[in-house]
């Protein structure tokens, strides 16, 4: 994901290319604010990346088999005129029978003000929606989602949490995650030389195993200290079980 834009977070862009299992490209676009003639600028960025698919110096006598399809997935925070629903689909059809003339690219405009959450009936699309919806504010995302989401979206998710603080507040996170990441090293080494001080004093083979169990035991409560830590930052039970190694039965009842 590339982020463009300045420090106005109301005006912030990110773009995603991503690619469909027949290699069509897609092209993702969020943006919080609606730019002047948008539709206009959607229809460049799905042209030029068409252009861009196309080598220069193509004879389309030689072309054995017609360009890739591209996609334009287009996710707004704000309303947009001539947008009446949360998903808008175009092409290019026969004006006169609205059959599709040209499948060669398609437009999805998505408007999250319209779109509202049925924890009742939720799909993966509207988890989704509600991710992009609260991005940024994502203490408003409803609980629902996190049951339901996968591994890669709930680490989406922590992201966009690091993402959305403040400078202060992100200043305030560097520090910790500083402070956490030395005490750590210093255990790291505190039982390394452990390790070797008792080597040198001849400890006999026999305590070896003894050894062992113990960084085992040192290593299992770095983990927790550090699923602790996280815990209480706000991250989300599965993804501090992903990194800690921990159960998740362990990290609930930190």
């Amino acid at each position: 994901m590339v982020r463009r834009g300045g420090k106005n977070r109301r005006g912030v862009i990110y773009d995603m290319l991503c690619t469909t299992d027949k290699g069509d490209p897609i092209l993702i676009e969020m943006q919080n604010s609606c730019q002047k003639y948008f539709k206009t600028r959607a229809n460049f960025y799905v042209y030029k990346l068409m252009d861009n698919k196309i080598s220069k110096g193509l004879k389309w006598i030689k072309m054995e088999e017609d360009i890739s399809k591209v996609i334009g997935i287009f996710i707004m925070g704000e309303t947009m005129a001539g947008i009446d629903k949360v998903v808008t689909r175009t092409g290019e059809c026969d004006l006169d029978t609205g059959d599709l003339f040209w499948d060669r690219h398609r437009k999805y405009f998505v408007s999250l003000p319209k779109f509202s959450l049925d924890a009742n009936n939720i799909t993966t699309r509207d988890i989704w929606f509600d991710f992009f919806k609260n991005l940024g504010r994502m203490e408003n995302i409803d609980p629902s989602v996190y049951d339901r989401a996968d591994e890669g979206l709930l680490r989406l998710i922590e992201k966009a949490k690091i993402g959305a603080l403040s400078e202060e507040e992100y200043k305030v996170y560097e520090a910790s995650m500083k402070i956490l990441a030395d005490e750590m090293d210093m255990e790291e080494h505190g039982y390394e030389r452990g390790v070797e001080v008792g080597r040198k004093e001849g400890i006999e083979e026999g305590k070896k195993e003894g050894i062992k169990e113990g960084m085992e035991k040192g290593e299992h409560n770095k983990s927790i200290q550090i699923a602790k830590s996280m815990k209480d930052k706000g991250f989300d039970i599965a993804t501090i079980s992903e990194l800690t190694e921990l159960s998740l039965d362990e990290i609930e009842n930190l």
